[in-house]
């Protein structure tokens, strides 16, 4: 992800505009590193479906669809941003969000759809800050 340097500054750019995004997979590692976090390399990444992920502060646990071998390091998230999911699994960052702005994004794959309609509220909440 860090050899994206030209979509970071497109990202940066979206963020002081206040442009709504919605990152997810890559694009969730290139929002953090926009926002000043740094990623790191998974030992063995994460693959294949029904990887559980929790909501922070929720009980709910969702059933994803993953395909990586990065991940964000939550130490490094500036303060103005907040763990949105992490791996039930491993404990790793699987989605964060800004406190005020409409930016978003998860590390696994809604429209992947491991389950029926699992993760399909994500883009409404995405539509929602339109």
């Amino acid at each position: 992800p860090e050899q994206c340097a030209a979509a970071g500054d497109v990202l940066r750019r979206a963020f002081v505009l206040n442009r709504p995004v919605f990152g997810i997979c890559l694009g969730a590692q290139l929002m953090a590193l926009a926002a000043g976090a740094r990623t790191y390399k998974l030992r063995y990444g994460h693959r294949g479906q029904n990887q559980p992920c929790r909501e922070k502060g929720t009980d709910r646990c969702r059933l994803t669809s993953q395909n990586h071998g990065y991940a964000i390091d939550a130490a490094s998230l500036p303060r103005d941003w907040q763990v949105w999911f992490e791996n039930a699994n491993d404990g790793s960052v699987e989605g964060i969000r800004h406190a005020r702005r409409p930016v978003l994004a998860v590390q696994f794959h809604p429209e992947g759809k491991p389950g029926p309609l699992d993760s399909v509220d994500l883009f409404d909440r995405f539509v929602e800050t339109l």
